[in-house]
């Protein structure tokens, strides 16, 4: 099995080293040694064997595993699973599972790429590749997985495969933003839920589309304005909605570096609607215009 999606109408000769799998079962005999696989658990729950290590799971759950893991499913209860399976170079052409490793050598873009891939080459006694999540995030993230999926198999128009790699892209950053959590004790969570600012934090990393208020915040998550205001700062160093502009601004320079989707496509995806709004705002945050920023770090222009 290639694990590739080829080039039909547009770009017959193109292999993207990028493939859906709608039923994943944590085969041991698809990807290992050739790809790293993202695989989100939608339903049911399992036992898989990851080295010498047995991990339970439910769901919703991610399993981020790279080219040397080999998973066995033990056992299993409705299972119902999805994953993408890709080669580092899918994310940017510079990457081979060798250099990602090392992660050495890079330029300053490449290596904010490569922080994508990071919850798939680290591995410690607490952490073999599996991460918890919660509803929000796996609705995101599903919907993603399906936008890939579609964008892989119709491929519409010309620029399906920079459109499929924008919503993977996605994808990898917002499992970044949940690997980067670290988890908290159940006595912690109790006793801090009403003020912790985890949830609010996965919550904007999951609607960011979309308009977000200081007054849909409050009434969602049980505060007040100045309690969730203060938290968060204390929390990210940054108020809420600059926070939230913020992580636009990068999802919106990953896509004009890492891809050649049409700026006003860039815009809409991360939640601006104005193109006057958006092309000051990514300024401030970068001293470029989108165009300019595009044009200086997007590596596939110069192929």
């Amino acid at each position: 099995m290639e694990l590739i999606t080829k080039g039909r109408k547009y770009y017959p000769d193109y292999e993207m080293p990028l493939w859906h799998n709608p039923q994943e079962a944590f085969s041991s005999e698809v990807g290992v040694g050739a790809r790293f696989r993202l695989v989100l658990v939608e339903n049911g729950a399992g036992i898989v064997r990851l080295g010498e290590r047995r991990e339970s799971f439910i769901a919703p759950s991610l399993f981020c595993l790279n080219e040397t893991d080999v998973p066995e499913l033990v056992q299993s209860l409705e299972l119902q699973a999805q994953a993408l399976y890709f080669h580092p170079a899918a994310i940017n052409s510079a990457f081979d599972f060798e250099n990602v490793r090392r992660g050495e050598g890079f330029s300053v873009t490449e290596g904010q790429d490569l922080r994508c891939l990071v919850p798939f080459v680290q591995r410690n006694p607490g952490y073999t590749g599996q991460l918890h999540i919660g509803p929000a995030s796996a609705k995101r993230i599903s919907l993603l997985f399906n936008a890939v999926s579609q964008e892989l198999a119709q491929q519409r128009d010309g620029v399906w495969p920079c459109r499929s790699r924008s919503f993977f892209l996605e994808t990898l950053f917002l499992v970044e933003r949940v690997f980067s959590i670290p988890p908290t004790s159940e006595e912690s969570t109790l006793a801090e839920s009403l003020y912790d600012v985890d949830p609010v934090i996965l919550y904007l990393h999951t609607h960011y589309q979309e308009k977000v208020t200081i007054t849909d915040l409050v009434r969602l998550f049980h505060t007040n304005r100045t309690t969730l205001e203060q938290r968060f700062r204390e929390a990210t160093g940054a108020p809420v909605m600059t926070y939230l502009t913020q992580l636009r601004v990068r999802l919106a320079a990953l896509m004009l570096r890492d891809t050649e989707l049409p700026v006003s496509e860039v815009m809409w995806r991360v939640g601006f609607k104005d193109g006057t709004h958006f092309g000051r705002t990514f300024r401030k945050h970068t001293a470029q215009s989108p165009s300019e920023y595009r044009e200086q770090y997007c590596w596939m222009l110069r192929q």
